[in-house]
């Protein structure tokens, strides 16, 4: 087992203590030969893989978030499915360890998204040649393998970039009132987003529209937050929108996209505010204006026009096979479970930053 190891040591957990806990299950692994490899600024995951091929590398495995996977991913599929679908086999496959503030794409897989527990998993799933082909969306030539939004999404993102840029870290208790400040702005001058689902118009004038190509959509600390049950990493793209952004029933259906309203109890109706799709092939969105567009968690600049596929089955992941139900958990009342333990955490944390505040005198 040939293995490439990419650590991008400025995700949420990635410091000596995680890889010390990471590394030894791997090397571990019967035959295992591992290199490792750490990232030195934005892009440098991609670069290191590009043009890999499975005849040199048997997998590679990212040890950070679904920010540094989606650079892999692009790395691994540039310049291939031009011409068409890329061949899964020519490439290495896909291993993660999860290390960011989401790790969206760990829990989709039904992967432990605790980078210990992770990568003794992915030691047994090695040995054991376990893998599975997902399903990968694109814009335009930008592979994504989580999920893109343009709109209310893309501003969230762009603010979440700025407050990292300042050496603040990405937590449900920041995404919160981002969320809804990115609202408050964006009230005032509304987007008006057309979505065209195979062809089918969805709706023109619509603020906010998603695509996903896993369940659940992201996690807010550890609640699963699911916009589309039926979308799965085997199926086509997921598309979520919403008609309208205005008053308290607006508020609440953008909250949903972390996890602020459960699906459950609709006390609002904001259901009737929703426009949905499943395993879509070929999304279009366009705008009169430019918007922020996001891609797998990353800022991707500011398109007036956005086209959106799906490739089935277009990469190699060493992962659980399909069984992961979100949704149904959901059901179960697990989600609310979650839902406090996150909150404990953020309070914790926010404890922890007061303590520290440097004080007058």
């Amino acid at each position: 087992m040939r293995a490439l190891m990419i650590s991008n040591p400025n995700s949420t957990s990635v410091d000596d203590a995680t890889l010390r806990r990471v590394v030894p299950p791997l090397l571990a692994v019967p035959g295992m030969r591992l290199r490792s490899r750490f990232t030195a600024a934005p892009g440098h995951a991609g670069a290191m893989v590009r043009g890999l091929t499975a005849a040199e590398v048997d997998a590679v495995i990212v040890v950070g978030g679904d920010g540094t996977v989606n650079e892999v991913i692009n790395g691994l599929l540039a310049d291939r499915g031009a011409a068409g679908p890329p061949d899964p086999g020519a490439l290495p496959a896909l291993a993660v360890v999860p290390a960011g503030s989401a790790n969206v794409l760990a829990g989709a897989l039904g992967m432990p998204r605790e980078p210990g527990a992770a990568a003794e998993r992915l030691a047994g799933l090695l040995h054991s040649g376990v893998e599975r082909r997902i399903t990968l969306g694109r814009a335009g030539d930008r592979w994504f393998a989580v999920n893109a939004g343009l709109g209310i999404d893309g501003e969230v993102i762009h603010a979440m970039e700025r407050l990292r840029a300042r050496g603040v870290s990405a937590n449900p208790a920041r995404y919160a009132p981002t969320v809804l400040g990115a609202w408050w702005r964006m009230r005032r001058d509304t987007p008006r987003i057309r979505c065209t689902v195979d062809g089918v118009d969805l709706g023109g004038e619509l603020p906010v529209v998603v695509a996903s190509n896993t369940n659940p959509w992201t996690f807010f600390g550890q609640l699963p937050v699911v916009t589309n049950p039926a979308t799965t990493l085997d199926s086509g793209l997921g598309v979520w929108a919403v008609r309208s952004i205005a008053g308290v029933r607006g508020l609440a259906a953008v909250a949903r996209l972390v996890g602020g309203v459960p699906r459950r109890h609709d006390p609002l109706r904001v259901a009737e505010l929703v426009r949905s799709a499943d395993d879509a092939a070929r999304v279009t969105l366009s705008s009169p204006r430019p918007l922020r567009f996001q891609v797998d968690g990353d800022y991707a600049g500011l398109r007036d026009r956005v086209e959106l596929r799906a490739a089935p089955a277009a990469l190699r992941m060493v992962a659980p096979p399909p069984g992961r139900d979100f949704s149904a958990e959901g059901r179960r009342g697990s989600r609310w479970a979650h839902a406090a333990a996150a909150a404990r955490r953020s309070a914790a944390g926010l404890r922890r930053r007061l303590r520290t505040w440097p004080h007058p005198g």
